[in-house]
């Protein structure tokens, strides 16, 4: 049986869509046993709608933003299904799609965690599995990368089930006797990496990381942070240095630490250049970006500068 988990936040017509795409997918009905939805103190209207609309979903509500991580947790510690599906609440199920990646995983003790192909709802693939983060992807260009390796190519042309290294946390099944040996997911991580620290320490236990393209589900890529990019970047920095801290050495971790100050330097000191205001809109908002990060740095890299600032406003 299966559990749904969904993580929101003040995303109320993305939470009704997702919920009606669950509710329209009467291929996976029969295996679904529950579906909970962890609300990190929404204040447009959530609860009201999920109550109304919704009333076989498991609603419950956190008094704040406690980040993915922990809200997650909360979510499938309280479910009962064997496995545990894990959604952004910018996602839509596809009739027919989700039940194919739960029978391959049925079929395979092997496989611990496993993720469709993530598509965009014109149906164009989107990265659905990512690389671990690495001084080798922080010097060198990615688009350069995978080119001359193809075990850097994590986006297109994969019709294979296939092992990586860690997927995209927007969709992600997970068997629940490894949530319970991991612990689930480290809540130090707010919100990013999480997802990947996860398929880490999965595959340090034997359990197999497996990208299935073979199953398709929407992600409205980028919905939840779309208002917030500036300190979503910096939240995404925050949890970089953490997962690089966790798993590699004090030495590694300083060279990272004067890597991604350099690269920020050298994004920023056009800025003191170019006259800001002839420059486009984008262009505007990566200067102002690479500003703030480089003042996160001078600031001694506090916890409290991306999403938890934007979370009590």
């Amino acid at each position: 049986m299966l559990s749904i988990v969904i993580v929101a936040r003040n995303t109320k017509d993305l939470v009704a869509g997702l919920l009606s795409s669950i509710d329209a997918d009467r291929s996976i009905g029969a295996a679904i046993k529950e579906a909970i939805v962890m609300d990190n103190g929404s204040t447009d209207g959530t609860e009201d709608l999920i109550t109304s609309q919704f009333p076989w979903a498991v609603y419950v509500r956190n008094s704040e933003n406690k980040g993915f991580a922990a809200a997650a947790n909360m979510g499938w510690r309280r479910s009962s299904g064997e496995f545990v599906l894990f959604l952004n609440s910018d996602t839509r199920l596809l009739e027919g799609e989700t039940i194919k990646m739960l029978a391959f995983m049925e079929q395979d003790p092997s496989i611990g965690i496993i993720a469709p192909q993530l598509v965009y709802a014109d149906m164009r693939p989107q990265r659905s599995f990512a690389l671990i983060p690495s001084l080798a992807l922080e010097l060198a260009p990615r688009a350069i990368l995978e080119v001359l390796f193809p075990r850097f190519r994590t986006k297109g042309g994969k019709t294979r089930p296939l092992d990586v290294a860690s997927v995209i946390g927007a969709a992600l099944m997970a068997r629940r006797p490894l949530l319970d040996r991991l612990g689930g997911f480290d809540e130090r991580f707010f919100f990013f990496l999480e997802e990947t620290d996860l398929c880490l320490r999965a595959g340090k236990q034997g359990a197999r990381t497996v990208f299935f393209p073979g199953s398709k589900l929407v992600h409205f890529q980028g919905k939840t942070v779309s208002q917030s990019w500036i300190r979503g970047r910096i939240e995404y920095s925050i949890s970089l240095y953490k997962f690089v801290r966790k798993h590699h050495s004090g030495s590694y971790y300083g060279a990272f630490i004067l890597v991604r100050v350099c690269k920020a330097l050298l994004f920023f000191l056009p800025a003191t250049i170019l006259p800001f205001v002839l420059c486009s809109k984008p262009i505007r908002r990566k200067y102002r970006y690479y500003a703030q990060l480089l003042l996160w740095h001078l600031r001694g890299r506090p916890d409290d500068a991306g999403l938890r600032v934007s979370s009590q406003e």
